[in-house]
């Protein structure tokens, strides 16, 4: 089944997505188990009640399977979105720290239908070609979801620190990629959502110690394979991510709903 392309605006308006809207943007930080305690986790989904998100998105499925699993996500939450990007969807090869934690990864596709039978899955292309149509499986979903749940859109994931925040934190103008959570948290930005809030996002800055975060297993790829989240060999710039991140915070572009005192207490490092 061919999926055309669309605006990011036509998506969110097919969604019923306001721009006063409370969204709560769900990020890919939660991969990496080390990170969230039964105790920290127990934290946010209580703050995630006390927030009461009109709309909640999360990047990627194989994550939202994470948030439910450590009770993140209360079982009755209905994400109403999820971003994902096209090729991985397609060839299963995701750049996770175990990959071995996402074979289930369909299955986690139809589980989401059948908490939200509306839930919105939008696939998207951030480089190289671009086509006007991606083809999807039907078998990838349940047999009665409403196929016009299905998006697909392009995204230009180029950006400077300088340029997008008007201001030089210390990361310069030259032009880099951004992974591809913040791409979309930006998407999310520019389209004038008011109350955005994110769980799951390196929000703490750049100087947050690597110490008690994970090792990547990536069966041998080097740009991963031993290292920490700020030390990946990408074309990514995370340490500048992180601190765009936290100015947003500061500045109340972005509310993170996470709390690092908290978390480091919660993982014992207190």
């Amino acid at each position: 089944m061919n999926i055309q392309k669309s605006a990011i605006e036509d998506v969110f308006e097919y969604a019923n997505f306001c721009k006063d809207d409370v969204i709560l943007y769900l990020g890919g930080r939660i991969d990496d188990d080390k990170l969230y305690s039964p105790s920290y986790a127990s934290f946010l989904n209580n703050k995630i009640s006390d927030l009461k998100p009109n709309k909640i998105i999360c990047h990627n499925h194989w994550y939202a399977k994470k948030y439910y699993q450590k009770g993140i996500l209360s079982s009755d939450t209905k994400i109403d979105m999820i971003f994902v990007y096209y090729r991985y969807l397609v060839s299963g090869n995701l750049q996770t720290i175990n990959h071995d934690d996402y074979q289930d990864h369909r299955d986690w596709m139809r589980l989401l239908i059948q908490k939200n039978p509306n839930i919105v899955y939008t696939m998207y292309i951030s480089e190289g070609i671009k086509p006007c149509s991606v083809s999807i499986d039907k078998n990838w979903f349940t047999a009665d979801y409403d196929f016009k749940n299905v998006k697909y859109l392009c995204v230009n994931r180029q950006y400077s620190p300088s340029s997008i925040l008007g201001v030089d934190i210390g990361h310069g103008n030259d032009t880099r990629n951004g992974s591809d959570g913040f791409t979309m948290l930006t998407n999310l930005i520019n389209y004038g959502f008011k109350n955005i809030n994110v769980l799951g996002f390196s929000a703490f800055g750049s100087d947050e110690d690597m110490s008690y975060h994970s090792t990547y297993n990536c069966n041998g790829d080097s740009r991963f394979e031993g290292r920490k989240l700020f030390d990946l060999k990408t074309s990514e710039d995370l340490k500048a991510e992180s601190d765009i991140l936290k100015y947003w915070d500061k500045n109340k572009v972005i509310n993170n709903v996470e709390n690092h005192a908290k978390l480091l207490h919660c993982i014992g490092k207190i």
